[in-house]
Protein backbone atom coordinates (compact mmCIF):
# COMPACT_ATOMS: atom_id res chain seq x y z
CA UNK A 1 0.00 0.00 0.00
CA UNK A 2 2.61 2.69 0.45
CA UNK A 3 3.92 1.87 -3.09
CA UNK A 4 0.47 2.60 -4.56
CA UNK A 5 1.03 6.10 -1.90
CA UNK A 6 4.37 6.63 -3.36
CA UNK A 7 2.94 6.26 -6.86
CA UNK A 8 -0.12 8.21 -6.25
CA UNK A 9 2.01 11.24 -4.74
CA UNK A 10 3.98 11.59 -7.57
CA UNK A 11 1.64 11.02 -9.76
CA UNK A 12 -0.26 14.17 -8.25
CA UNK A 13 3.27 15.96 -8.93
CA UNK A 14 3.50 15.53 -11.71
CA UNK A 15 0.67 16.12 -13.46
CA UNK A 16 -0.02 19.22 -11.13
CA UNK A 17 -2.44 22.46 -13.16
CA UNK A 18 -0.85 25.63 -13.83
CA UNK A 19 -2.22 28.38 -11.05
CA UNK A 20 -5.52 29.13 -11.99
CA UNK A 21 -6.41 26.68 -14.01
CA UNK A 22 -9.90 26.80 -14.43
CA UNK A 23 -12.18 23.37 -14.40
CA UNK A 24 -12.66 21.17 -17.14
CA UNK A 25 -15.39 19.05 -16.46
CA UNK A 26 -14.85 16.79 -19.11
CA UNK A 27 -13.22 14.42 -20.96
CA UNK A 28 -9.36 13.65 -19.15
CA UNK A 29 -8.75 17.14 -18.20
CA UNK A 30 -11.10 16.38 -15.32
CA UNK A 31 -8.71 13.99 -13.74
CA UNK A 32 -5.95 17.38 -13.64
CA UNK A 33 -8.57 20.08 -12.89
CA UNK A 34 -11.04 18.67 -10.71
CA UNK A 35 -10.10 15.32 -9.08
CA UNK A 36 -6.08 16.10 -8.43
CA UNK A 37 -7.12 18.55 -6.51
CA UNK A 38 -9.34 17.18 -4.41
CA UNK A 39 -7.10 14.27 -3.78
CA UNK A 40 -3.82 16.51 -3.01
CA UNK A 41 -4.60 17.38 0.93
CA UNK A 42 -6.08 13.90 1.10
CA UNK A 43 -2.39 11.97 0.07
CA UNK A 44 -1.19 14.75 1.92
CA UNK A 45 -2.77 13.78 5.10
CA UNK A 46 -2.22 10.01 4.50
CA UNK A 47 1.29 10.60 4.10
CA UNK A 48 1.81 12.74 7.31
CA UNK A 49 -0.22 9.91 9.28
CA UNK A 50 1.76 7.07 8.11
CA UNK A 51 5.27 8.94 8.93
CA UNK A 52 3.33 9.32 12.54
CA UNK A 53 3.04 5.87 12.65
CA UNK A 54 6.49 5.11 11.56
CA UNK A 55 7.79 7.26 13.99
CA UNK A 56 5.71 5.47 16.92
CA UNK A 57 6.80 1.94 15.46
CA UNK A 58 10.55 3.03 15.73
CA UNK A 59 9.62 4.20 19.38
CA UNK A 60 8.17 0.92 20.38
CA UNK A 61 11.23 -0.72 20.58
CA UNK A 62 12.31 -2.07 17.60
CA UNK A 63 15.76 -2.30 16.56
CA UNK A 64 18.40 -3.15 14.63
CA UNK A 65 16.88 -4.05 10.50
CA UNK A 66 13.25 -3.07 11.86
CA UNK A 67 13.88 0.59 13.16
CA UNK A 68 16.13 1.47 10.01
CA UNK A 69 13.23 0.40 7.79
CA UNK A 70 10.94 2.87 9.81
CA UNK A 71 13.33 5.37 9.73
CA UNK A 72 13.58 5.01 5.85
CA UNK A 73 9.74 4.83 5.26
CA UNK A 74 9.48 8.06 7.85
CA UNK A 75 12.23 10.01 5.51
CA UNK A 76 10.47 8.82 2.45
CA UNK A 77 7.00 10.10 3.47
CA UNK A 78 8.24 13.69 5.22
CA UNK A 79 10.00 13.87 1.82
CA UNK A 80 6.84 13.47 -0.79
CA UNK A 81 4.62 15.07 2.14
CA UNK A 82 7.52 18.28 1.25
CA UNK A 83 7.43 17.90 -2.26
CA UNK A 84 3.67 17.52 -2.63
CA UNK A 85 2.99 20.71 -0.34
CA UNK A 86 5.62 23.13 -2.17
CA UNK A 87 4.25 21.70 -5.67
CA UNK A 88 0.84 22.24 -5.49
CA UNK A 89 1.18 25.70 -2.88
CA UNK A 90 1.05 27.98 -6.08
CA UNK A 91 -2.00 26.36 -6.92
CA UNK A 92 -4.05 26.38 -3.56
CA UNK A 93 -2.94 29.77 -3.16
CA UNK A 94 -3.65 31.31 -6.47
CA UNK A 95 -7.26 29.20 -5.94
CA UNK A 96 -8.43 30.87 -2.78
CA UNK A 97 -7.44 34.38 -4.12
CA UNK A 98 -4.04 35.05 -2.05
CA UNK A 99 -1.72 35.47 -4.76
Amino acid sequence: MRIALALMTLTLIVFTPSPGTPAVYAGWELWRTVIFPVLAPILLQVLLLDALMSRVFMAGGYTGLARLRYRRLLIMNLTLAAALTLRWLPYFTTLFGRS
